[in-house]
Order: C-alpha cells, then structure tokens, then sequence
C-alpha cells in the first residue's frame, strides 16, 4: 500500500463537488489520509463546472485531482444495452445512477496507478447507491471502503447541516443549493436526494432547476 512519510495512506474518493463528497476531503485528511479526487464525468456537466469541481477538490486539500471523461463508456455499457434490451428501472424508468458502476471502476483503477487499495465514497447509509458503490468495488477486487458520511450518520441525525457547519467552520463556503440536496446529472437524466426525499416526501422546486 501507498504510505508517505511512514504513516499516512492515500485514498481515492469519487468526487463530485457537491456537498457530501467535499465533506469527504478534510475528513479524510483529519484521520491521516492523503486524498485524491476523481471526477468522472458521465454527461450533464459543462465546461466550467468541471473547472470548478477540480478547484473545489484542490482548495478542499486534495493531494491531486483527475478528471475522467465517461461519456463514451456510459453510451456503450449503459444506454445501448438499456435500449437493446428494452428495460426498465422497476418498469418505470431507465437507471439512471448505471454511472456509479463505470465510476468505481474508474476510482479503482486510479487507485491501482496510485499504488494504494482504499477507495472512499460519498454515499450516505439510505438508498441504494451504497449498494451499487459497495458491491462494485467489491466484485472489482480487494479494496478497503471507507464511507465518511455512513461514519457520521451514527452520530448526528441533520447530516447534511453537520456537513455544512463542518466545512465551514474550516473557512471551507458551500453552496446554497447542495444544503438540503445532492443532485446529480449524467447523460440519462437527473437524481435528487436529501432534505424531504430522505423523509419520503415530495421534493422541493429546487431540485427542478
């Protein structure tokens, strides 16, 4: 395994520059971690959101960033597929968070050219996005997880508040729109969770913007 200076491990988080994975990089590096960031960009993102994202990953204190265009491996392991075979997500609508699978193979990946085992994550303990990072990574090879914000939801019940405070108690800002949501956006469509999602309830107007 990576080790530096004889202590410190270094961790490949999947990093988006949202709320919940910004999260992920200081806590990190306070349990001794060196971090490095992937962005793997499905679709949905221009030009300078992914500027921002890695400037974001590197104010957060990221060792190294990379950027991985997935676009042409979400088109041919995902959406060809989804369309030969007709499919559908609970027979309602396509699946689209496929990305995580090709998102973990490329964090794993990253993490075999950084000598290292440890993948991080961003995924809360609700849904199922856990599921489809965890076991993944698992049928991908031996890897350690480590899961910030499933390490948090043992102790603080507003999770994302804590977040919040957490990074800007550290001087870190945060965006008014990723405080109540985690959004995301690939080239199938959009997903939003948190605040009343989380609480099964109708999502707000902003997850519409």
């Amino acid at each position: 395994m990576n080790q530096h200076d004889g202590t410190k491990k270094t961790a490949v988080l999947a990093f988006s520059g949202g709320l919940d994975t910004s999260f992920c990089v200081p806590w990190l590096k306070d349990r001794g971690y060196e971090v490095v960031t992937l962005f793997v960009d499905t679709g949905g993102v221009d030009a300078e959101e992914r500027r921002y994202i890695e400037e974001r990953a590197r104010a957060l204190g990221a060792l190294d960033h990379e950027t991985y265009d997935g676009a042409q491996d979400i088109w041919d392991d995902v959406v060809v597929p989804l369309v030969i075979g007709g499919q559908l997500y609970q027979d309602t609508y396509p699946l689209l968070v496929s990305d995580r699978y090709i998102i973990v193979e490329q964090s794993l990946r990253l993490a075999d050219r950084r000598g290292t085992k440890v993948f991080a994550h961003g995924c809360t303990g609700m849904g199922n996005d856990q599921v489809r990072f965890d076991q993944t990574v698992r049928s991908l090879g031996d890897y350690e997880i480590v899961a910030p914000i499933r390490e948090i939801q043992q102790e603080h019940q507003a999770v994302r508040a804590y977040e919040a405070k957490f990074l800007e108690e550290r001087g870190f800002a945060v965006r008014g729109k990723t405080t109540r949501y985690s959004i995301n956006q690939n080239l199938l469509g959009v997903t939003a969770s948190g605040s009343e999602i989380d609480e099964f309830q109708a999502p707000g107007d902003e997850t519409r913007t």
